[in-house]
């Protein structure tokens, strides 16, 4: 930078040098010397800035001459320190001033004597002499980026255009105007690929939304007619069952898909009850077609052959005769005799139905297992009889029933079984047929939790005897889960036993009120968290007073020992809680806590109801 910003003075310099140096040349010449005052005159002409002076040395290296008397002003070691700089060196630069505001110092020795010349500059004066031309440099660089701005601007206007362009197609597209015109790109490079990847993805989505339009209108078809077929289905079943006081009969089937291949009828011939229970191989269309055809081979076989096994015997003929498509049915089919109360049974290879004895016992029934139907020609079944006298009730069932599965988060899975069958059947031995049935598929319900059904099931319930009408001093139950949504079943259940029992709707809403707070503490707090439990809730309406049974599994926790709160106090100074319990005990008449041995909480409210005048 030193050299670069003094090159004036040190050219100025050395062209008073190489003049000292041809005026001694021309003096030897003439045999003659060089005086002082030449070198003087030659080196007076150097002033390169207006601040700037020269020296000169002797040959003997002192100072003869300066140009500025300024120089004696200078402190005497920068003087010195300038005057040895030039006698020891021969031509350079340096420093020198740095007091001062630093000055540079360019020296050439005079070839041919010993004479030395210098200039000192200051470098305020040097870049001065530059200013112009920074200026010039500043404003050109200026001048340059607002150039080059506007021009790569215009170069990404125009490189992004098609961009912009394609950025608006795709909003187009997205909004569902595939149609949207793409923009044309001349240039074969990144553009070009990328408008041939919209083109093709505009013509994929156009004929993926046709296929999907085409395939929602067949499935739309599809399910308007399998929900026809399921109505067909559906009708095909009795709905209509007999009002006799010698015998009670329920029945219902819920398939798994539209359609299934469960079936169950009956037919009454005065005293003589036909039914049958079947599950046909398989789910959906198929097993529906071959369960109307078993349906039908029923109702046209039973009064002619009277007998059970004859009545499976004729229709596993029928099915073989027919049966290309190797389609099995088990089944059983009974005939009950009201008159002498004896039933007559057969068993294709279906499940063992749940008997329940006039004295509460509840077993399975004694079966021979024999084959399905459509099986074998020549097959001959087993008939098996016995007493069935008043009060004795007997469960029919698909395996939908007993292999209803729970699947838990590690993947292990859980049957019903038959087990819980028999626990529900006794448990609920004095309700009625419609009781026990709904009882049954809201437990498969619960302890299915979630898992979907995975095949269909049929419940037909059949009791020789007194119907139990809805024996308004049997209990009502209903099983809930451990979710806080199921309050909501809780209270539609409450609100049919409320109906039953002619209870107002005020005292219907303070009632469910009391239940609902009983049973969402169970929900929230018995189970520890992630916990999978049940809350079983009885009703049971005795003379004028109502009794409410709230049972579960979950942490003993006695709400009857729990303080009664001050709702006088202040509300900072009562304690948090409480306020559900006191609301409970305040609406009904008795709360009762027990910690049963097996483990169960069973908390049990009543309440005196008045009836409405009539």
């Amino acid at each position: 930078m030193k050299q670069e910003t003094a090159i004036s003075a040190k050219t100025q310099l050395h062209d008073a040098v190489m003049k000292m140096r041809l005026r001694m040349a021309d003096a030897k010449l003439h045999h003659d010397t060089l005086s002082l005052d030449a070198y003087v005159r030659i080196l007076q002409k150097v002033q390169p800035y207006s601040h700037s002076f020269t020296l000169l040395l002797d040959d003997e290296g002192k100072l003869a001459f300066v140009s500025d008397p300024f120089f004696n002003t200078i402190p005497l070691d920068e003087r010195n320190h300038i005057i040895t700089t030039m006698r020891n060196g021969k031509n350079g630069m340096e420093e020198v001033l740095k007091g001062k505001g630093i000055s540079l110092l360019i020296y050439e020795k005079v070839t041919g004597s010993d004479y030395v010349a210098g200039v000192v500059c200051s470098r305020v004066d040097i870049l001065s002499a530059y200013q112009p031309l920074i200026v010039w440099g500043l404003v050109s660089f200026f001048l340059g980026l607002i150039i080059l701005f506007v021009a790569c601007a215009i170069a990404i206007h125009h490189m992004t255009k098609p961009l912009h362009q394609f950025v608006e197609s795709a909003v187009h597209i997205a909004e569902g105007n595939l149609d949207t015109p793409l923009p044309e790109i001349r240039s074969q490079d990144e553009l070009k690929q990328l408008r041939t990847s919209f083109e093709y993805m505009q013509s994929s989505l156009k004929q993926h939304i046709e296929d999907l339009r085409k395939t929602t209108a067949s499935q739309e078809r599809l399910q308007s007619e399998l929900e026809i077929a399921h109505d067909i289905q559906m009708g095909m079943l009795t709905t209509t069952f007999p009002e006799r006081d010698d015998l009670e009969l329920f029945a219902q089937m819920t398939p798994a898909k539209e359609v299934g291949g469960d079936l169950y009828d009956f037919i009454i011939d005065k005293d003589e009850v036909y039914f049958i229970i079947g599950d046909v191989a398989g789910k959906g269309v198929p097993a529906s077609l071959y369960m109307a055809v078993t349906r039908t081979l029923f109702r046209s076989l039973a009064k002619n052959y009277q007998n059970a096994a004859n009545i499976v015997r004729e229709m596993n003929h029928a099915i073989v005769s027919s049966n290309d498509s190797f389609v099995f049915v088990t089944a059983f089919v009974g005939v009950l005799d009201l008159r002498t109360h004896h039933l007559t049974y057969c068993n294709a290879a279906h499940n063992a139905p749940a008997l329940m004895t006039n004295e509460g016992e509840c077993r399975l029934l004694e079966v021979e297992a024999n084959l399905p139907l459509g099986v074998d020609d020549q097959y001959h079944y087993e008939e098996q009889q016995m007493d069935f006298p008043e009060g004795t009730a007997l469960l029919l069932y698909t395996d939908g029933l007993t292999e209803a599965m729970y699947i838990s988060a590690d993947g292990s899975r859980k049957l019903f079984g038959e087990e819980r069958v028999l626990h529900d059947m006794k448990k609920n031995k004095n309700a009625s047929a419609i009781e026990i049935i709904d009882f049954l598929k809201q437990h498969v319900n619960v302890f299915a939790d979630g898992t979907m059904q995975g095949d269909d099931l049929t419940l037909l319930f059949l009791r020789h005897g007194t119907k139990q009408k809805y024996n308004l001093t049997a209990p009502r139950r209903i099983i809930l889960k451990n979710e806080i949504t199921e309050v909501s079943r809780l209270s539609g259940f409450f609100h049919s036993v409320c109906r039953e029992h002619d209870i107002d709707e005020e005292t219907f809403k303070s009632l469910n009120l009391a239940i609902e707070e009983c049973v969402a503490n169970v929900i929230n707090y018995a189970y520890p968290k992630g916990t999978r439990g049940h809350v079983e809730v009885t009703a049971r309406m005795e003379a004028d007073v109502l009794s409410l049974m709230v049972k579960d599994h979950g942490i003993p926790f006695d709400p009857t020992e729990h303080e009664d709160i001050d709702i006088d106090a202040d509300l900072n100074d009562r304690p948090i809680g409480g306020l559900g319990i006191f609301l409970v005990k305040t609406i009904m008449d008795t709360m009762h806590y027990e910690r049963t041995a097996d483990g169960y909480n069973v908390l049990t409210l009543t309440k005196q109801i008045e009836k409405l005048s009539t």
